[in-house]
């Protein structure tokens, strides 16, 4: 790693700065370095940049990184263009330059500052592992060419083009589809349900539910809202809960989804028939055979989830 010149006004500003970080830590040989910065050797550049790096690893002072950074960035950079000659695959010097100085920032506790070539030798490390890595990167990430094999017929070299990491193959694109098939209808099974368990509740469980499920009401309001206490809504909505669980849990172990589904389509059907009727047909207050079926299922799951109390209320009524 060679040293690149300073500019006169670079050379002049680092140079001040420099002076003034040696005297706030009292460091003699800094100061003594930032008097004559322009006219030091390669021996002395290396025991200045060995110095700063060890007032960092010591003191952690962003101005000795700064001032390390500005005075070894050139140097690190044509060390770096060196080492990718050797790479076939395009890399960028600047993210590595920025990558080596990112590993210098992050470990100073394993620079020994021993030598005076310390920091010289640490960062020719650094260098070499990160553009290796770079390189292997960029390498994984090219493949070779199904339309071009050979660039314009003037080299055996084949012709690479960047992997498309993010791309997916017809075989991925189907079985995601498909998963996503099959996710969609599981929630609506299950969302069937829920709606056939939600309507086996009382009125004042699906009013409370409601208020404290959909509208995210809290437990105070609700409660006030519903003329209760809060303990009383609580207790409600735990029932509510019970019941819905304990019902879908049933459906799902008892695979029913479709024998309920024909009666209420059925039902539907009729109900529609019905209501279409002339008005002076006495058949359209009469209840199908389905619908009467369909309300005495309801009517028995009603009356089973329901509250000794309630269920005995309404057998005496």
């Amino acid at each position: 790693m060679t040293f690149a010149p300073l500019k006169t006004e670079q050379l002049e500003s680092i140079a001040s700065r420099l002076k003034a970080f040696a005297a706030d830590f009292s460091h003699e040989r800094l100061l003594e370095f930032s008097e004559r910065l322009g006219a030091l050797n390669t021996r002395e550049r290396d025991r200045l940049s060995t110095d700063l790096m060890a007032c960092y690893a010591v003191h952690e002072s962003n101005e000795a990184f700064s001032l390390l950074y500005e005075l070894n960035q050139e140097g690190v950079l044509g060390l770096i263009y060196h080492h990718l000659r050797r790479s076939f695959f395009s890399v960028d010097a600047q993210d590595i330059l920025q990558e080596v100085f990112f590993n210098i920032y992050r470990y100073p506790k394993n620079f020994d500052s021993t030598k005076p070539s310390a920091f010289r030798n640490w960062t020719h490390s650094i260098v070499r592992n990160t553009t290796l890595k770079y390189s292997r990167k960029a390498q994984r990430n090219h493949v070779l060419s199904l339309t071009g094999p050979y660039r314009d017929g003037e080299s055996d070299m084949p012709n690479l083009e960047p992997e498309d990491v993010d791309g997916r193959t017809p075989l991925q694109e189907s079985q995601a589809r498909e998963t996503n098939e099959e996710l969609v209808g599981a929630w609506m099974l299950y969302l069937h349900f829920y709606q056939e368990a939600y309507r086996c509740l009382t009125p004042r469980e699906k009013r409370a539910l409601y208020l404290v499920e959909v509208d995210e009401m809290p437990y105070k309001d609700a409660a006030a809202k519903l003329d209760v206490r809060v303990e009383n809504l609580k207790m409600r909505i735990f029932r509510a809960r019970r019941k819905i669980f304990t019902i879908m849990k049933y459906k799902f172990a008892a695979g029913e989804a479709a024998s309920d589904c024909g009666p209420v389509r059925h039902s539907r059907a009729q109900s529609a028939d019905a209501g279409r009727a002339p008005a002076a047909d006495g058949r359209m207050h009469a209840s199908a055979p389905a619908v009467e079926k369909l309300t005495s299922v309801r009517k028995t799951c009603f009356t089973s989830l329901k509250p000794k109390e309630e269920a005995e209320l309404e057998g005496g009524a």
